[in-house]
């Protein structure tokens, strides 16, 4: 799971092991082992060096494994940029992942937190006070849960013969 995302870690006996650039999509691609046997402040560092990185240098809405394979020098390049400080930019990278996380707001706990904003989120526009009479929930395992739509055939869990 951790090889096929943009960022993993793998806990190994000596500390962490951080991959990179996976891809799970329509062109799967395992992530490649950036640095290893990482205590976890090195780890958050790199993680945050790498992420600002990319922010910097990719092209707008361009995969983490595309931007690897795009930049001259690929991962070896970006293994010295991270890791070794060849180009003398880590702490700016780190302050401007320090600065984004920081500024982070959660827009959805907003809505959550602010009646005008929740009133917005209705089935029907013209119709704010009807819900929609095909969604329906139920509980399942001590959770709220969406029920199939009438008539509507879903797929049923297979045993292995």
């Amino acid at each position: 799971e951790a090889r096929g995302k943009d960022i993993g870690v793998i806990a190994t006996e000596h500390g962490w092991n951080l991959y990179v650039a996976g891809n799970g999509g329509a062109t799967p691609r395992h992530a490649e082992l950036l640095a290893a046997d990482l205590d976890e402040e090195t780890l958050i560092s790199y993680i945050d060096r790498f992420l600002g990185f990319y922010v910097r240098t990719a092209d707008r809405l361009q995969r983490t494994a595309a931007w690897v394979e795009a930049t001259e020098g690929g991962l070896d390049h970006i293994r010295e940029v991270v890791c070794e400080d060849s180009l003398g930019i880590a702490a700016d990278l780190e302050e401007f992942m320090a600065r984004h996380v920081e500024d982070y707001t959660d827009e959805w706990a907003a809505v959550l937190e602010d009646p005008e904003k929740l009133r917005r989120f209705v089935s029907f526009v013209n119709a704010p006070e009807s819900p929609d009479p095909t969604i329906r929930f139920g509980e399942q395992d001590g959770r709220k849960v969406p029920l199939p739509l009438p008539g509507i055939r879903t797929a049923t869990p297979t045993t292995a013969a």
